[in-house]
């Protein structure tokens, strides 16, 4: 099994690295010992709940959280576009230091190249912008990428996924969401259906300890040691971009001020709320600590679950198998899963796998549905294709997951991970309205016919195959294969 670069052409590194860290596949898995993480303690804190309803609001909640902030504003994502919401974030961010709050920012670096306009925000005396695990490729784009993936994979291959947001220590933003105008429903290409929830009390105190551990970990570059800026030009590329895009867009900037002003008061649901962190050490020996927690805790929930909800923007097993799904279905739980349709999917590489394991799936007796890709989310405000990027779990209406995580091998053994078990009926239930309420509108289910026949039905619609999905998808389903021929995918 050869994996030289040498042997491939660039379309095929390119492809890869996009295969590799963008959609979730692992190429190898270390060796788990029996007992793995199985002494791991799991502490229950007191919480305040409250599941922002909306795309807007999710945006609008961290605006105002921001403009009220007083000592300290820490935040971590995976990403941050360079578009209206995400400029409009880093402006407030700015007043806020002005003000004198401090502000710490720690980002990815497979979507960061030489953002100069991101780079000039750590110039501000009172905001620190850190990198974590830096590509060596700054200026080349994805050709650079690629190439420096292929010579140091396995440093670059973690990547972090964690999205956190913490004023003050009072109030902290959990979910889904990276920071941009997909993320928020307000961009005219496509967006993400995804959610967020506030937090408040007492869990906010191991989210704080957890921050402060990667914040001071050697994995951290400071920007400004990765992107050149000058000094005296202050913030000439970030007002520059700032500007445009607030004359590009002022529907959406009238949107964004609408919502600000109509700010619903939140109510609070108390539950105990377990977190579950990742170990760093994972960046050195791939070891699925967080998932490993994540099931040491939820190991009698699942063994006596009668329900359960598994919600997930992939579907990608690990070594072919599904475990937990498997395990639930044995034992007669009733399982509904959602998930993206092939069509609906961000990736043009994850249906490839998915095709082929939805039969196996069905035949478990899971009850399916994929996410429509002409599905309309009724909180964005263009009508355009939405992606489903929801990811959680709810067992038997009382326990919810709430986090960074997908259920897929590269966060399993490869991303930095974080989330939090909620046990609270009130909190399930939320949850579950907000992802099945108008289940008829957005997504397809699917069944299967005695005969081993698949069918999509959505009102008045039945398909025989994936909906939308044919044609010009063979491409990446024949580059799949022909990876899978040549690595363990």
């Amino acid at each position: 099994m050869s994996r030289s670069s040498l042997c491939r052409p660039m379309t095929a590194r390119l492809f890869s690295l996009f295969i590799l860290v963008l959609t979730g596949c692992a190429s190898t898995y270390p060796e788990i010992e029996p007992g793995f993480e199985s002494d791991w303690q799991a502490q229950p804190h007191e919480a305040q709940v409250y599941l922002i309803p909306s795309a807007s609001e999710a945006l609008a909640r961290r605006i105002n959280a921001i403009r009220h902030a007083q000592q300290s504003i820490d935040i971590t994502y995976f990403s941050w576009n360079q578009d209206l919401s995400g400029l409009m974030l880093l402006n407030e961010l700015k007043l806020a230091a002005d003000r004198g709050v401090q502000v710490r920012i720690i980002l990815d670096d497979l979507l960061v190249f030489n953002e100069t306009w991101l780079a000039e925000q750590a110039q501000h005396q009172n905001i620190a912008l850190r990198i974590f695990n830096p590509f060596h490729s700054r200026k080349t784009g994805w050709l650079g990428r690629s190439v420096d993936f292929e010579r140091h994979k396995a440093q670059l291959d973690n990547r972090l996924h964690e999205k956190y947001f913490n004023v003050d220590g009072q109030v902290m933003i959990l979910g889904g969401r990276n920071i941009g105008d997909n993320y928020f429903g307000y961009s005219q290409e496509a967006n993400f259906f995804d959610l967020d929830v506030v937090f408040k009390g007492d869990i906010l105190q191991p989210f704080m300890m957890n921050y402060r551990q990667l914040w001071n970990s050697d994995l951290l570059s400071p920007i400004e040691q990765l992107i050149h800026t000058k000094g005296n030009s202050h913030y000439r590329h970030f007002d520059r971009a700032w500007q445009r895009h607030q004359d590009e867009q002022p529907q959406v900037l009238a949107a964004i001020s609408a919502s600000l002003a109509d700010l619903p008061t939140m109510h609070f649901i108390r539950a105990q709320v377990t977190p579950v962190f990742d170990s760093l050490n994972k960046v050195k020996d791939n070891k699925p600590y967080f998932r490993s927690r994540v099931e040491h805790l939820m190991n009698d929930a699942i063994a006596n679950a009668k329900k359960a909800i598994i919600s997930t923007p992939y579907l990608i097993p690990t070594q072919h198998r599904y475990d937990i799904i498997e395990t639930l279905t044995k034992q007669n739980t009733q399982v509904t899963l959602i998930t993206n349709s092939s069509a609906s999917n961000d990736s043009a590489f994850i249906p490839a796998y998915f095709e082929q394991y939805r039969p196996e799936l069905l035949t478990m007796g899971v009850d399916l549905y994929e996410f429509r890709d002409d599905a309309i989310n009724t909180d964005h405000l263009y009508h355009v294709a939405t992606y489903y990027h929801n990811k959680t779990f709810i067992f038997d209406d009382k326990l919810a997951y709430i986090g960074s995580s997908n259920f897929d091998p590269r966060s399993d053994f490869l991303n930095i991970e974080f989330g939090v078990v909620i046990d609270s009926p009130a909190f399930a239930e939320a949850l579950t309205h907000y992802l099945l309420a108008r289940k008829a509108d957005l997504y397809w289910h699917v069944t299967l016919a005695p005969d081993g026949s698949i069918s999509w039905h959505s009102g008045e619609e039945t398909h025989d195959a994936s909906p939308n999905y044919g044609g010009w998808h063979k491409l990446p389903d024949w580059f799949i294969r022909q990876l899978d021929s040549e690595f363990e995918l």
